[in-house]
């Protein structure tokens, strides 16, 4: 039986310590995402923590939107203007720059009791599926065939939305059909496998667009391993 550190965690949606800049007016200063809440809101100035007394966290009185998005309003001119300015704050989950709205980051996690959280059987070829996914191929130097290159794909200036979903899943496909072919090399060298860590087939991959945002899409990998159980794996992908 084989097995593999558990990675998949829950995201907190927390950006941290986001590098932006003083306004003009040397008073606003403005993030990338929408903030969830006002309560967990950092500002730092050249590395310093600013006092929450001298700013309020307003709405954004220049946004065009019936909800506008909070910004930082110092109650007076700040006098430094060539400070930089790091702001730590959560956002929303489809907003949110580390899992792009997929609930879940990668990380080593830890039990209760403080041992590293395994994956075997179904769990460890789920997350096989996932490595062979989303990493960018030849970006490990010992494992160069692991992966595909949606990377390069998804930071290609193409609007042909068909085209893409097509490219991805051939990417896919790809990479799962040499994931496949690995392991029946490694159960010829009488390696011990699971029937649940095996992969036997996938069945479809379907690459969806998000309805509030076009740019975000959705595959969705279905696949039976050689015990007869189904798994289903989503990845949420960002265009550039």
């Amino acid at each position: 039986m084989s097995y593999d550190l558990a990675l998949p965690t829950l995201c907190n949606h927390r950006v941290d310590r986001e590098l932006t800049y003083l306004a003009s007016d040397l008073r606003s200063v403005r993030v990338s995402q929408p903030m969830s809440s006002t309560m967990t809101v950092a500002v730092f100035a050249s590395n310093n923590k600013v006092s929450p007394s001298i700013y309020d966290i307003i709405d954004d009185p220049t946004a065009e939107a019936v909800n506008p998005p909070k910004m930082i309003s110092f109650k007076r001119n700040w006098l430094s203007p060539t400070d930089t300015f790091e702001v730590s704050y959560n956002t929303f989950s489809f907003t949110c720059p580390k899992c792009v709205g997929g609930g879940v980051i990668h990380d080593i996690s830890y039990s209760n009791i403080g041992s590293l959280s395994l994956n075997r059987n179904e769990n460890l070829l789920l997350q096989n599926i996932e490595k062979f996914v989303v990493t960018e191929i030849n970006s490990n130097p010992f494992y160069s065939y692991i992966g595909t290159n949606l990377v390069g794909l998804l930071g290609e200036k193409i609007y042909d939305m068909g085209y893409i979903r097509t490219r991805i899943t051939q990417e896919i496909m790809t990479s799962l059909d040499r994931f496949k072919d690995l392991q029946s090399k490694y159960a010829s060298t009488g390696r011990p496998m699971t029937a649940g860590e095996t992969l036997d087939a996938v069945k479809s991959v379907t690459v969806t667009s998000d309805e509030k945002d076009p740019t975000i899409l959705r595959v969705s990998v279905e696949a039976t391993a050689l015990s007869g159980k189904s798994l289903t794996y989503v990845q949420l992908l960002k265009i550039s």
